[in-house]
């Protein structure tokens, strides 16, 4: 042990090792490094391609975009109870028409209408009603070498103007105010709540599975040749956080007195707006029934 005359800097040797007061430990000598570790590094990882999960995570955002878009209607226009009832009887009535002037008559409204909202809630609307009609042309297509093209047309066209209405009705009315609309009709409780549920955790596993392909995409390095692997991951972690939400929900639920019961806010189903398109599905109505009767 060794001591200076003033007592302030006490430095206490022991093994090789210096102890000063305050205890901090010291290494005496000179202890020899390994050369792996003075070995100059340049490793340059390969190039791979990153194209699978840049267009999953480009799908993700053109869905959680579309999901949370705002509609183009306002609290003052049309109830979602009217043009729910007028695109779905709409709808109904063309499928089961075997009259193709009918079609026509409700694809001159979808047209008309469509072209009266935003630039890009007409692109949507129109991108998925001609996406389903070549989706359902392609299907039919061994119709037209077995003679009966028709088939392929009047088919595709229906399908058309099917998609293109119930778009057109995600693009006016808010999803909340269409379940809403739901009640009037007395559909079961429980129908109700799964398709809102299903409709509100959508965007919310959408997110966590971006933030999982942005997470992947950052921590990739060098050339992976098995990318679909990744995949698996990507559904097994959103399954399992999913279970752990629906617990969490559930909990919540019950933790506020939900007893699996919707109350519809609004009170009036129909309003004066309503009038116009009330009219104007009588007129579709008779012209149905006096185009089957009569033409």
């Amino acid at each position: 042990m060794d001591s200076d005359n003033d007592g302030k800097n006490a430095v206490i040797s022991f093994r090789g090792k210096n102890t000063d007061i305050t205890g901090q430990d010291s290494i005496m000598g000179s202890a020899s490094v390994p050369s792996w570790m003075m070995r100059q590094e340049n490793y340059m990882a390969p190039k791979d391609s990153d194209h699978f999960i840049g267009k999953s995570i480009m799908k993700l955002l053109g869905l959680l975009t579309v999901i949370r878009e705002s509609p183009v209607s306002s609290l003052h226009g049309t109830g979602a109870v009217m043009r729910l009832i007028f695109t779905l009887m709409s709808i109904v009535l063309m499928a089961i028409s075997h009259n193709m002037a009918f079609t026509y008559l409700v694809l001159a409204f979808f047209l008309l209408r469509v072209i009266f909202i935003p630039a890009n809630h007409m692109a949507r609307v129109l991108k998925e009603a001609l996406g389903a009609a070549v989706f359902s042309m392609l299907l039919l297509l061994p119709s037209v070498f077995m003679g009966v093209p028709r088939t392929m047309l009047t088919v595709s066209l229906k399908v058309f103007v099917s998609v293109g209405l119930i778009s057109l009705l995600s693009a006016l009315v808010p999803f909340n105010r269409i379940i809403s609309a739901l009640k009037v009709f007395h559909l079961p409780d429980m129908f109700i709540l799964i398709l809102d549920i299903t409709l509100k955790y959508i965007a919310i596993l959408g997110e966590m599975c971006l933030n999982v392909l942005t997470s992947l995409r950052l921590r990739s390095v060098g050339k992976n040749r098995k990318k679909g692997e990744s995949m698996s991951g990507v559904l097994g972690v959103t399954f399992l956080k999913s279970r752990e939400m629906a617990d969490e929900m559930y909990a919540a639920m019950i933790c506020r007195g939900f007893e699996g019961e919707y109350h519809r806010m609004q009170r009036k189903a129909f309003s004066k707006n309503d009038i116009p398109l009330i009219l104007f599905s009588a007129l579709l109505l008779i012209s149905y029934i006096y185009l089957e009767t009569v033409i």
